[in-house]
């Protein structure tokens, strides 16, 4: 009994601990409590904790109640016992039959208990959800209450540990006001911490010093760059022990002294060494050391060493670096503390004098960088939840407050970051995402998710004007799995048919399962048109077709199955969720009467331009194998109207629609990648005609340049096809000039860096075409082997009218001339663009000012 009585004060001190009994509500709680009641699917939910005598509700969701008596708290049973009570029907158990709060007011029947410990093991409360009629919980419902009660012990224990974290903070500041008293009364004084770092170079014997370092010295910067000229500055009567020590040092032993140190105007100073050696990269050794002026230190050892134990009392990282400018490199780490340490795996000197950009990596959130370094550029504290890297690479998450510290006249000089480890708190979080908002069967968004991803798209779309579409896809003859192989045959199917749809989208797109065999493909940003999106659409359609080709291997049965699939597109005028979801349902509803296993577009006029594209690829194929593609030649001239180079321009004999010109079918080529077999068509053919100029009399003896796709260039074996025809051709490969678009720098630019230089070692040159309308980079366009770029006719065109498209083609021509390359303005159609153009410094020029693209036999 004496024992029972323990535990019940333990319990109560534990609970006041807290300091939450009568306070104000909390938004934090009251969302929990709101959540659970959501989850639960009850009208009432609720948190309290017990004292000696009263229930406190600490949120209520249905209720309206700050408190009762303890002797008929349903919670006062749960607090008692480890697992959740559960109270089916409490108007026929013995136990609650007769509560008050069963016979009147609010007449309960159902209780959900999930007991609230703290972490000493003491039951203070509950977080309950609360019915009128009898019922019980679902597993999913029990595991998401069981991480919503451990979401409101990590905010109680937050408030206890701010509370601690508070008091703590109070002492360390009125130390550090005992600190500043006694730094205020020493005449000369350096820094607080009077620092400085070295680092000396165990083969050369090269010292390296901090500023630091120099100005403890009181010397001027470099001025001492080797182990004997800072040996000068100990004292004869310390210098022997002090070589001794960093001998010793170097051969891998721990250096950790205490001597003097002569300063220029014949004063001495005491100071303490300590340094550990490093291994560098290479196996590079380094011995890294400190030097600290512990003259004035030995006076408030006592203070110095109260601070240091109310430091390491505190659980959070602690980081203190100096006031500088967070600008790269940004400011040093002068300290941390063993909770730093233990958070992130770093010895305190692994990281001494390095930048806090250390504890950053790529999932590192920018914008609250950014929010950080703007409040400490206006000299405020500010707090944010961070994602760090440890030293093993793994990522923790912390809530950090950096608070500037200032010195007796106002100065900032240090900046003090506590860092509370977090990283339970978030995963809780993550795993409550991931129940309310994702498929538990194969982990994609559900329809709650799909719902607001959608209304984002469609308002994205009405400000834009980009063509999104949504694909209602439904599995053929489902239930006839179901029913022959089982359910569970039936879920894996499920959870492959998902993974197969995901990999045929971009990943900024979204697959979702509305439930049964009912899946969703969102699909953004297709184009400024209708027939643009339809087409783009249509490329995922094939995939998703192409991937159910194959059979599904459902354990030791292999199935087949096939999709149908309604398509609606929307943009700026389609903007009702319900609507469209409509359109896409009875989209797929025709799929499944033309025969399943197909797409049909919701709109009947863009299913015909569907039917159209398809005609117009197979025109294109059978165009290719007919031979009615041929090519024209347009002349590159200099200033004085000489032509120094051609260009192929391919054209199609079309036999109804007469010759047709690139911009028809380019397109379409190279999205369905006939593009391959027609620009190789296009290299042999201008191969041959350079051979055939070249045998000619008087012939020209220009080179020819040849429009590569990016398609064509990211081939594997592009650079062995181009070799392959220069050599049947047996042309001089420097007459063969290649133009290539900026859209070939975007993607892997180190392998198309590599490509060219191999065709660039075999004689062939290279062209940058329609140079300023892509997005290569300045860093790696010097590195790559172009002779020549050329101006888009779209900088051209304007040229004599708009300041900024004149501003653009002077800096492309400075740009040339800088890289050593020849410009070639393309579009020329006047002589006033010509004059203006050469007095920029352009001196090659192409455009119908010259000459329309003609057949050889005219040129």
């Amino acid at each position: 009994m004496n024992h029972d009585r323990q535990d019940e004060a333990g319990r109560l001190e534990a609970l006041r601990s807290f300091d939450v009994l009568n306070t104000e509500p909390e938004q934090a709680f009251d969302d929990i409590t709101r959540f659970a009641a959501s989850v639960c699917d009850a009208p009432m939910a609720v948190i309290t904790l017990v004292d000696e005598t009263r229930q406190w509700f600490k949120s209520a969701v249905g209720l309206n109640v700050r408190q009762t008596a303890r002797s008929i708290a349903f919670c006062n049973r749960t607090i008692q016992q480890e697992m959740p009570m559960i109270v089916a029907d409490a108007a026929a158990d013995p136990k609650f039959h007769d509560n008050p709060l069963v016979t009147g007011d609010p007449h309960l029947r159902f209780y959900a208990g999930f007991p609230l410990r703290s972490r000493e093991g003491y039951g203070l409360g509950a977080l309950a959800v609360l019915d009128r009629v009898p019922r019980t919980l679902d597993a999913r419902q029990m595991q998401t209450m069981q991480i919503l009660a451990g979401q409101v012990m990590a905010l109680l224990e937050l408030r206890r540990q701010r509370r601690d974290l508070g008091q703590l903070l109070e002492e360390r500041d009125r130390m550090n006001d005992v600190l500043r008293n006694q730094a205020h009364s020493l005449q000369d004084a350096q820094r607080i911490a009077g620092m400085g770092g070295w680092e000396l170079d165990a083969g050369s014997r090269k010292l390296r010093c901090s500023e630091e370092l120099y100005s403890l010295l009181d010397l001027p910067p470099r001025a001492a760059e080797d182990l004997p000229s800072l040996l000068r500055l100990v004292p004869p009567s310390d210098r022997r022990r002090v070589a001794a020590a960093i001998d010793c040092a170097l051969q891998g032993a721990a250096l950790d002294i205490e001597h003097r140190i002569r300063l220029p105007d014949g004063s001495q100073r005491s100071v303490r060494q300590r340094a550990e050696m490093r291994v560098r990269d290479g196996g590079h050794r380094v011995l890294v050391g400190t030097m600290q002026d512990i003259t004035e230190q030995h006076a408030s050892q006592g203070t110095l060493r109260l601070l240091h134990d109310c430091i390491s009392r505190i659980k959070d990282a602690i980081m203190i670096t100096e006031a500088s400018e967070l600008a790269e490199p940004g400011p040093r780490i002068l300290f941390v503390n063993e909770a730093f340490e233990r958070i992130t795996g770093y010895a305190a000197a692994e990281v001494i004098g390095r930048s806090p950009r250390m504890l950053q990596g790529p999932k590192t959130d920018r914008q609250q960088l950014r929010r950080i370094g703007e409040a400490l550029d206006h000299c405020e504290p500010v707090t944010a939840e961070l994602l760090n890297y440890a030293r093993d690479g793994s990522t923790f998450w912390v809530e950090c407050t950096i608070s500037p510290v200032t010195d007796q006249s106002g100065a900032i000089s240090y900046f003090v970051a506590v860092q509370r480890d977090i990283t339970e708190r978030k995963r809780a979080e993550a795993e409550i995402e991931r129940l309310a908002f994702y498929d538990s069967l194969t982990a994609l968004p559900n329809r709650r998710l799909l719902m607001d991803r959608l209304q984002q798209s469609l308002e994205a779309a009405r400000r834009s004007g980009m063509v999104g579409a949504l694909i209602f896809l439904d599995v053929d003859n489902f239930k006839t799995l179901n029913d022959t192989l089982g359910h569970d045959k039936g879920d894996l199917l499920l959870q492959q048919i998902a993974r197969r749809i995901e990999s045929c989208v971009r990943r900024c797109n979204t697959v979702a399962r509305l439930g049964g065999d009912e899946f969703v493909i969102l699909l953004e940003d297709l184009g400024r048109d209708a027939e643009t999106g339809a087409a783009h659409a249509e490329v995922v359609i094939e995939k998703i077709l192409e991937a159910f080709r194959a059979d599904f291997v459902l354990g030791a049965d292999r199935y087949h199955c096939t999709p149908s699939m309604g398509v609606a597109l929307f943009d700026r005028e389609h903007g009702d969720v319900d609507d469209l979801f409509k359109r896409a349902d009875l989209a797929m509803y025709q799929a499944k009467a033309a025969g399943r296993n197909t797409a049909c577009f919701f709109d009947p006029a863009m299913q015909s331009a569907i039917n159209a594209r398809v005609a117009l690829e197979r025109e294109i194929r059978e165009a290719l194998a007919r031979g009615e593609f041929l090519l024209y030649y347009q002349p590159q001239t200099d200033s004085a109207g000489n032509t120094i180079g051609m260009e192929a321009l391919v054209r199609w004999r079309h036999p109804q629609r007469g010759l047709v010109s690139p911009d028809y079918f380019i397109r379409l080529a190279e999205e369905t990648g006939l593009i391959l077999p027609l620009g190789l068509w296009v290299l042999e053919s201008a191969c041959r005609q350079l051979r055939e100029w070249g045998g000619q009399r008087g012939g020209g003896n220009w080179p020819v340049s040849v429009n590569v796709s990016a398609s064509q260039f990211r081939h594997p074996q592009f650079v062995e096809l181009v070799l392959k025809v220069v050599r049947d051709s047996g042309i001089d490969p420097r007459r063969l000039k290649l133009e290539l678009t900026e859209s070939v720098l975007v993607e892997n630019p180190e392998e198309t860096i590599a490509k060219m230089a191999r065709l660039r070692e075999a004689g062939v040159g290279f062209s940058l075409d329609d140079f300023g309308t892509g997005y290569s980079s300045l860093s790696y366009l010097k590195r790559l082997p172009l002779d020549q770029i050329k101006i888009d006719r779209s900088f051209v065109r304007d040229v004599l009218t708009d300041p900024n498209d004149a501003a653009i083609a002077r800096t492309i021509l400075a740009l040339g001339q800088i890289l050593g390359l020849q410009v070639v303005a393309e579009g020329v159609e006047s002589g006033a663009q010509r004059d203006f153009l050469e007095s920029l410094g352009c001196h090659a020029y192409q455009g119908y000012f010259f000459s329309h693209p003609m057949p050889p036999e005219r040129m």
